[in-house]
């Protein structure tokens, strides 16, 4: 299976690929008008992504389990963690990216509008097998 960026070559790859799109905190009132706005669990009971790298709204939740896609092309299961969920651009409209802790102790901001975040459930893990990651 292939390797892990280290951490500051991860962080590097991040900044260079969205090096005008700085990330902005959500405030509790923002972050609940996004979950009502489409952006929420009911989307699991709608049509479920065919591909891993699908864009899927969904909302995360602090400790929940979660797949993250990072830079390198690479699936790793993760935490969303404590840290403060942030907007900025995503590949079509501004959307929330969630803090997640993976691999150990790294950690990184990820966008479900990108397709790099997915929720630990069976039909995520039975894409992950398909896609040779499991």
């Amino acid at each position: 299976m292939p390797s892990v960026l280290s951490k500051a070559a991860s962080r590097k790859a991040s900044q260079s690929r969205n090096p005008g799109n700085p990330l902005h905190p959500v405030s509790p009132e923002e972050l609940e008008s996004w979950s009502d706005g489409g952006d929420s669990e009911s989307t699991l009971n709608e049509t479920l992504p065919d591909d891993l790298d699908e864009p899927w709204p969904y909302t995360f939740h602090k400790g929940q389990a979660v797949w993250v896609r990072t830079s390198g092309g690479n699936w790793h299961s993760g935490r969303v963690s404590s840290e403060t969920t942030r907007k900025g651009n995503t590949r079509k409209k501004e959307g929330l990216f969630y803090p997640v802790k993976f691999d150990g102790n790294l950690r990184k901001y990820f966008a479900p509008q990108n397709g790099e975040i997915k929720p630990d459930t069976p039909h995520i893990r039975g894409l992950l097998k398909k896609g040779g990651w499991l």
